[in-house]
C-alpha cells in the first residue's frame, strides 16, 4: 500500500486531489521505511537520510520534500541547509507523534474515516459528495478504497493524539489578573536620534585593518565562477514606454474593422439524444406529426444518464461562428422553431431544435477602444523591435571593433555589469540564453576573457522578449575572491561597523547623562505619548521597550533607549504609569498561547526519549 501511495504521489492529479493527505503522510510515516538499528551499513546510508528508533527515513522522500521547500532560495547554501534541517525536524516530530498515538492506543473508527472522506470537496459533484467520482479518482491513480481509508486512519490517529493533549489546556481565573498589565498605560516623552550625534572618522580604518579582516574571514569571500560583461539590449518593456497610440488611430481601426469589434450572432438550441438509429427515426416522425419536442427531450434525455446534452434538452446560447459545435452546424437550421433530422454523433443520434436567435451586435466604442489600444500598442512594439533587431544584425555584419562602436551605430547605450554568476537571477544571466554565451569557450579561453562580441541573443519569456549583444570583459574562476576585488566591500563593512559601534556608544553616553543629571546634549524631549501595549504611534520595538522599563518607586523619571536600525534610535523618559484595578477576563486570549506551549514541550519530550541518528552525508 505504501509503495502504491509513493508512486502515485508523483502523479500531478494526485498532488492536486490529495494535497492535504499526501502532505500529512510525508510527515506521518510514508517516508519511514524499514526496521533495524545498530551500525548503519552503506546500503542504509544510501537509502535513508536518518533513523528514528531504528526506523529509516527515506532519503528519496526527504530530498523530494526538501527540493519543494528550497526551490526559491536563490542558491544560498547556508539558507538551503537551514531549510533542509527544518524539513527533517518536522518529519521527525510528526513521525514521533504518530508512534506516540499508537503507543497510547488511539483508535479511529470506520465511521470517523467515512465522515472525513465525505467532507473532502475533491470528491464533490454539484455541491455534494459523489461516490462515483470518489471511486473513479481512486481508480485512475491505482489506489484502492481500503488503502485510501488506511491513509486517512493514520492521519486522523496522529491528529487525535496531538489534539487530545494540546487542546485540553485551560486557563485559571487568577491568570486573568494579567489583564491589569495588558491594559496598563504609560506616559512618555520621546525623541528620535540618528548617527549625526556621533563623530565618525573613517581614516581610522587602515589598509592593515582591511587585510586583517580579509585574512580572518576568507570563507566570506568565496565566490562562484563569475564574469563582468558589457552589453546592449532592447526589450518589449523598454519599447512600450516609448509607444503612443492616438485616439484617431483607435477610431480608424474601429471603423475599418467594425466586424472584428462586434459580438457574433447567437443561437439557442435544444437536443433530443438517443442511442438507437431506429428510435431516432421514429421520434423524427412523431415530431413531424406535431409531437411536443420539449416533452420528448425530457423523457428520453432523462432516461439516458449517458446523454452529453443535459437532462431537459435545452442547451442555451452558442456563438454563431467557427466555435459552434459541429452537431449544430450539421443541423443547418435557419429559422426559430425548426427541427433537424437525426444526426449521427458520438455514442448515438441527436435531433436538434433551434430555439431562438440573437443578431450580431457592434461593440460600444468606449468599450472596444481599450482592446484596440492594446492591440495597436503591441503591433507598434513588435514593429519597433523587429526594426531594432534588423539594425543590430546589419551593424554586427560589419564586424565592429568594439561594442561601443556597435552601440553608436544602432543608437543604444552600453551597459556594464558588476560581477554576475551563471544563471544569476539578479543579472542578465538570469536568461539561460545569455548565460550560455557569456560563459562559453568563445568568451572565456585559458581563464581569461577573449573580448569577443556575441551575435544577437534573443530571450523569449512569457512576460516579453529581450534582445542582447554581450561582451565578456573579465572572468574569475570559482574560489576565494582576491583582496583587491573585495577591498571596497571590506572598507564599507568596517565603516558601517565603526559607525554602528560609535552610534551605540553615543546613545549609551546620553542615557548615562540623563540618568545622572536629567538632561543631555543633543536631546530635547518635546513629543508626549500615552501608550498602550497595542499602540501604533511609535515603532513596536519602542513600545515594548517602554513597557519593559521599571518604574521608579520614588516617582523619579526613568529613561530608556531602543535602536530602530543601525542609523536611528528613540530615547524616551517615562513619566507616569496607570494600572487599572478592575480585572478583565482574558482567558480566551491566553488559551492559544498555553496550547502552543503545550505543543512545544510535547514535541521536546517525545524527542528526548527517541534515538535519532542523522546519516553522515545528510548535507545539513
Amino acid at each position: 500500500m505504501m509503495e502504491t501511495i509513493r508512486t502515485a504521489a508523483n502523479n500531478l492529479v494526485v498532488k492536486i486531489i490529495f494535497a492535504i493527505i499526501i502532505l500529512c503522510f510525508i510527515f506521518t510515516g510514508v517516508g519511514f521505511l524499514g526496521f533495524g538499528g545498530g551500525n548503519n551499513s552503506a546500503r542504509d546510508q544510501q537509502q535513508y537520510i536518518a533513523k528514528v528508533d531504528g526506523d529509516g527515513i527515506s532519503r528519496t522522500e526527504f530530498e523530494a520534500q526538501a527540493r519543494r521547500a528550497t526551490v526559491n532560495t536563490g542558491g544560498d547554501s547556508s539558507f538551503i541547509k537551514q531549510i533542509r534541517r527544518g524539513v527533517l525536524s518536522e518529519q521527525i516530530d510528526n513521525y514521533l507523534a504518530y508512534k506516540f498515538s499508537e503507543k497510547i492506543g488511539v483508535t479511529i473508527s470506520n465511521e470517523q474515516i467515512k465522515n472525513y472522506i465525505k467532507k473532502q470537496r475533491d470528491f464533490f459533484r454539484n455541491g455534494k459528495f459523489d461516490s462515483q467520482k470518489y471511486l473513479t479518482l481512486l481508480a485512475e491513480n491505482n489506489i484502492t478504497p481500503d488503502a485510501y481509508a488506511e491513509i486517512i486512519r493514520t492521519v486522523l490517529q496522529q491528529q487525535q493524539a496531538i489534539n487530545a493533549l494540546t487542546n485540553s489546556s485551560f486557563v485559571l481565573p487568577i491568570d486573568s489578573e494579567i489583564s491589569s498589565l495588558k491594559n496598563q498605560t504609560r506616559s512618555v516623552y520621546a525623541t528620535s536620534v540618528n548617527t549625526s550625534i556621533s563623530d565618525i572618522d573613517e581614516t581610522h580604518i587602515t589598509i592593515d585593518d582591511e587585510q586583517k579582516y580579509y585574512n580572518e574571514n576568507l570563507k566570506e569571500f568565496f565566490r562562484k565562477e563569475r564574469v563582468k560583461v558589457k552589453y546592449i539590449f532592447v526589450s518589449e518593456d523598454a519599447i512600450r514606454k516609448t509607444i503612443d497610440v492616438t485616439e484617431d488611430e483607435i477610431k480608424n481601426e474601429y471603423n475599418k474593422n467594425i466586424k472584428t469589434y462586434s459580438y457574433p450572432a447567437k443561437k439557442a438550441y435544444s437536443v433530443i439524444f438517443v442511442i438507437d438509429e431506429q428510435q431516432a427515426n421514429q421520434i423524427a416522425k412523431e415530431l413531424s406529426s406535431g409531437a411536443d419536442f420539449d416533452n420528448i427531450a425530457k423523457t428520453f434525455n432523462q432516461n439516458h444518464d449517458i446523454s452529453p446534452y443535459g437532462k431537459n434538452g435545452s442547451l442555451g446560447w452558442f456563438a454563431d461562428d467557427d466555435s459552434l459545435p459541429q452537431v449544430f452546424k450539421n443541423a443547418q437550421l435557419k429559422k426559430v422553431g425548426k427541427i433537424s433530422s437525426p444526426i449521427k454523433v458520438d455514442g448515438g443520434y441527436a435531433i436538434v431544435k433551434l430555439d431562438d436567435i440573437q443578431p450580431s451586435k457592434v461593440m460600444d466604442f468606449d468599450f472596444a477602444k481599450y482592446q484596440i489600444d492594446s492591440k495597436l500598442t503591441q503591433q507598434k512594439i513588435q514593429q519597433t523591435l523587429e526594426n531594432d533587431e534588423n539594425k543590430i544584425k546589419i551593424a554586427l555584419h560589419d564586424s565592429p571593433k568594439s561594442i561601443e562602436e556597435l552601440a553608436k551605430k544602432v543608437g543604444l547605450e552600453v551597459r556594464t555589469s558588476d560581477w554576475i554568476f551563471f544563471n544569476d537571477r539578479f543579472g542578465i544571466t538570469t536568461h539561460p540564453e545569455v548565460s550560455d554565451v557569456v560563459f562559453s569557450e568563445e568568451m572565456i579561453a585559458d581563464g581569461k576573457a577573449t573580448g569577443k562580441i556575441s551575435d544577437l541573443i534573443i530571450a523569449e519569456r512569457d512576460y516579453g522578449r529581450y534582445d542582447f549583444v554581450v561582451q565578456t570583459i573579465d572572468y574569475r574562476p570559482e574560489g576565494v575572491a582576491p583582496f583587491d576585488e573585495v577591498k571596497n566591500q571590506i572598507h564599507e563593512k568596517l565603516s558601517a561597523k565603526m559607525a554602528q559601534n560609535q552610534f551605540k556608544s553615543s546613545v549609551d553616553n546620553i542615557l548615562t547623562q540623563l540618568n545622572e543629571t536629567g538632561e543631555a546634549k543633543n536631546v530635547q524631549f518635546a513629543q508626549k505619548y500615552t501608550l498602550k501595549r497595542s499602540s501604533t504611534e511609535l515603532d513596536p520595538k519602542v513600545v515594548n521597550m517602554v513597557f519593559n522599563l521599571n518604574p521608579s518607586a520614588s516617582r523619579k523619571n526613568v529613561f530608556g533607549a531602543e535602536f530602530i536600525d543601525d542609523k536611528s534610535a528613540y530615547i524616551v523618559v517615562l513619566t507616569k504609569v496607570d494600572t487599572p484595578t478592575k480585572y478583565e477576563d482574558i482567558s480566551s486570549e491566553l488559551l492559544p498561547l498555553f496550547i502552543n506551549e503545550m505543543h512545544y514541550y510535547f514535541a521536546a519530550d517525545i524527542r528526548s526519549k527517541a534515538k535519532i541518528e542523522i546519516m553522515p552525508d545528510a548535507n545539513l
